[in-house]
């Protein structure tokens, strides 16, 4: 197995440990050194910018996490480097996370979703992200994941000694309700983890129980789950997972 049982044996802090208020926004340098300090593992997300660069970034659109409007995808790296995000720091590329964290933490990166239908890829933003890990001089800390089975592919193709994992809940939120109903089910029922050769998978805490995810489990494929954000969800969770992904308390 490409991910050793090191790998989850701390808590994931979703998009660092996060903390506006603080000067910690998501996603944020300040938030991957709070998480470090305290000894916890990092989940955090990239998106690429116009030039094909991995941005550390969460959502499509900029409004929430900065004063900036449009797509993170619609400006270079280097105008996106410039951008202040909203509670303290600049949007950081994957590079220089990497290069900050410095294999001090175990990180789950999550690359975002690009056709919004979880369908096929280009290839491009996956194959990016593995030549910064393999570059980082910590690959064995790192394992990338994502919602579209088909970035997970890209990763196997382009770099398959790193590990990789499925992101995924039961697909029935609003946001989805675009996608075919047939492979909004394929896509919670993990149809494809076998295509992936999966090292893990990331599951809604609400759906640990359902029958995909407790076969895998007994397999021997760790879950990990998200995003839990009190101590006794945590407590639940963790009677039905290897590791948790968290928020808003301290795990």
């Amino acid at each position: 197995m490409r991910l050793p049982k090191d790998f989850w044996s701390r808590a994931f802090a979703h998009r660092g440990l996060h903390d506006v208020g603080h000067g910690r926004p998501e996603n944020g340098i300040a938030a991957f050194d709070a998480a470090i300090a305290r000894g916890y593992a990092i989940e955090l997300d990239v998106q690429p910018s116009a030039d094909g660069e991995a941005m550390v970034f969460h959502d499509y659109e900029m409004d929430r996490l900065t004063g900036e409007t449009g797509r993170i995808d619609a400006r270079d790296s280097k105008s996106l480097r410039a951008i202040s995000l909203t509670g303290g720091g600049m949007i950081p590329d994957l590079e220089t996370v990497l290069r900050r964290i410095d294999g001090r933490a175990n990180i789950l990166i999550e690359i975002k979703d690009q056709s919004g239908a979880f369908g096929k890829t280009d290839g491009a933003l996956e194959h990016r992200v593995c030549d910064i890990v393999r570059a980082s001089g910590h690959p064995q800390t790192c394992a990338i994941m994502s919602f579209n089975p088909y970035s997970v592919l890209a990763t196997k193709t382009h770099a398959p000694e790193i590990a990789r994992g499925l992101v995924a809940y039961d697909f029935e939120h609003p946001h989805d309700a675009h996608v075919d109903a047939a492979h909004r089910r394929s896509l919670a029922d993990l149809a494809m983890l076998e295509d992936c050769a999966a090292d893990f998978i990331s599951y809604g805490a609400t759906g640990l129980t359902r029958p995909p995810v407790v076969a895998a489990r007994e397999r021997g494929i760790p879950i990990f789950c998200w995003t839990i954000r009190s101590a006794e969800a945590a407590r639940a969770a963790l009677d039905h997972c290897d590791q948790i992904t968290f928020e808003g308390f301290i795990a």
